[in-house]
């Protein structure tokens, strides 16, 4: 069942409605909806990265008015608890929590934006229920094993999984670490000196996107980075028929260019953007370069352009 909260105010995204669904394993997933400009506005649906929230979206929100937005937590994280079976935290378990979604909120079809792990999820969904899936906007992600792809060197794949070990091992530790450096303007300065984000990062969006690591549980959060390694939708790229674009960055270490040019070499008709300087935080870096895709993407989609009086609204 569904549980509404009423509207509040955000200073991220005006007018956002939180919600709870109690879905099929009896796990309680968080999702935000943002109405559109009337009943029949069309839909756009974002799926996060691993550790964000919507407010990581603020942009994208903003490049938006008239739609209706749905986004979510995903299982264990923020505002949605975490399965009673451990193991029920894969990308497919998020898929179908999204479905659920979906189905409580009458949503046949939507254009689906997913950043970082959001991409494999859109892509997982792709896989399971490619009816749903009108247009897909991929950024800074990959089509599976990212830690195949990190700093583009083979050997971080074997070292990760013990690094994961280890924060799981202290989780406690590392939260109370992460609770004294995240979204600090120390962890920003260092990040821009070693090219982790770029000159033109938006801090006040990043500094909130990296504060809201602060309440991770970190033991759940290495289980479900270790079930993202394990997912791999590498064999439905060719499959995808619906319009699709693809940003990236060129400086992001974490997905590399390399990998959003196999995707945009699988999928038929794709589009390429690669931002010059972007990192793995282009959305917050270079939100009007995104922007202009996604409403280039939009306009690819029948039945997702807006009227010009409605997208006013």
């Amino acid at each position: 069942m569904s549980t509404p909260a009423p509207c509040y105010s955000s200073p991220v995204v005006p007018g956002l409605v939180q919600r709870h669904l109690v879905v099929r394993d009896g796990t309680r997933i968080g999702y935000q909806e943002r109405p559109g400009a009337g009943p029949d506005a069309p839909v756009v649906v974002l799926a996060n990265g691993l550790g964000g929230t919507f407010e990581a979206f603020r942009h994208v929100y903003a490049a938006l008015p008239g739609y209706r937005v749905l986004c979510w937590d995903y299982r264990g994280l923020y505002t949605s608890s975490p399965p009673e079976d451990p193991l029920a935290n894969t990308v497919a378990h998020q898929v179908d929590d999204l479905v659920e979604i979906l189905g409580r909120e009458h949503v046949e079809r939507a254009v689906f934006v997913g950043w970082s792990m959001g991409v494999q999820v859109v892509f997982e969904l792709c896989r399971r229920h490619a009816a749903r899936v009108a247009g897909i906007v991929a950024i800074n992600g990959v089509s599976g094993r990212p830690f195949r792809t990190i700093l583009s060197m083979q050997f971080v794949e074997r070292v990760i999984p013990v690094l994961l070990r280890m924060v799981k091992a202290q989780a406690e530790l590392v939260g109370r670490a992460a609770g004294v450096v995240a979204g600090s303007d120390a962890l920003i300065a260092a990040m821009k000196r070693f090219g982790m984000v770029s000159r033109t990062l938006d801090e006040d969006a990043f500094r909130d996107v990296a504060a809201s690591f602060r309440t991770l549980d970190w033991a759940i959060y290495s289980d479900l980075l270790d079930r993202l390694n394990q997912h791999d939708a590498e064999d439905v790229l060719p499959t995808i028929t619906a319009p699709t674009s693809i940003i990236t960055g060129d400086k992001d270490i974490l997905t590399p260019p390399a990998t959003a040019e196999r995707i945009h070499r699988a999928i038929t008709g794709s589009r390429l953007q690669v931002i010059r300087g972007g990192t793995h935080y282009t959305p917050v870096e270079y939100p009007a370069i995104v922007r202009d895709e996604l409403h280039r993407l939009l306009a690819r989609v029948p039945g997702w352009q807006l009227q010009p009086a409605r997208a006013a609204i």
